[in-house]
């Protein structure tokens, strides 16, 4: 049996909206109003996506990952480069991960899953994010945190899934072969191609496709322990 469990954390063990595009306040045109850029939503939405999707593009090619300041500084290189402190950059990050996560639940029968499989293994969250912040105050707040032992991101690693170092870093972390953990998770390429390139076993828990048949949370304790 396994001793470590690693879980993926958006779409795994939480549901959430997957845009990039402001649902409430609109953090990226507050922001160019601020800066006085004469902008109107749809134009700040679009170049808000352009640079979400050149930075994110690049670091799932490259394998290295990109950060939210990051993002925000393309976005207002987008916007012309107007005279701003650095502190509204911050600011920006801050409001837009405020609003984007404010929708972010438990998915359906994690408390249960965790509260059973924590007994006899070590879990991790192991997330690709571009905000080292983001998935531990989410925990927290969900009131998820005190299953783990501890959350990787990608943005402190420096490397995203799928790419092969993540998972070695991970595995060096807890001192352990690849044999002896598992690795649980909603996207097919990320969370189950990328470790088993590495030795470990996967269970997906998205809906099912050609040759990809899912696991729900309330049956995965006992898969796991057969495997």
């Amino acid at each position: 049996m396994p001793s470590h469990v690693y879980f993926d954390f958006f779409g795994t063990l939480v549901r959430y909206d997957s845009s990039v595009l402001p649902s409430a306040f609109n953090a990226p045109l507050e922001f160019a109003l601020r800066a006085s850029v004469r902008v109107g939503q749809a134009e700040a939405d679009t170049l808000w996506t352009r640079a979400w999707d050149e930075l994110d593009s690049a670091a799932y090619r490259s394998g290295r990952e990109c950060s939210m300041l990051q993002i925000a500084r393309r976005y207002w290189e987008l916007l012309g480069s107007p005279p701003v402190a650095e502190n509204e950059l911050v600011r920006l990050v801050r409001e837009y991960l405020a609003v984007w996560s404010a929708q972010v639940a438990p998915a359906a029968d994690v408390r249960t899953c965790l509260q059973d499989l924590c007994a006899d293994h070590v879990l991790s969250v192991v997330s690709n994010t571009h905000d080292a912040a983001l998935v531990p105050r989410l925990l927290r707040e969900l009131q998820l945190d005190a299953y783990f032992d501890r959350v990787f991101t990608s943005i402190e690693l420096g490397w995203r899934k799928p790419h092969r170092q993540i998972f070695e870093l991970v595995l060096d972390a807890h001192g352990i072969p690849a044999q002896d953990a598992v690795f649980v998770g909603d996207n097919w390429d990320a969370d189950i191609q990328g470790p088993q390139a590495v030795g470990m076993r996967a269970f997906y828990v998205r809906a099912p496709g050609l040759g990809r048949e899912p696991v729900s949370l309330a049956l995965l304790p006992g898969m796991v322990r057969g495997a």
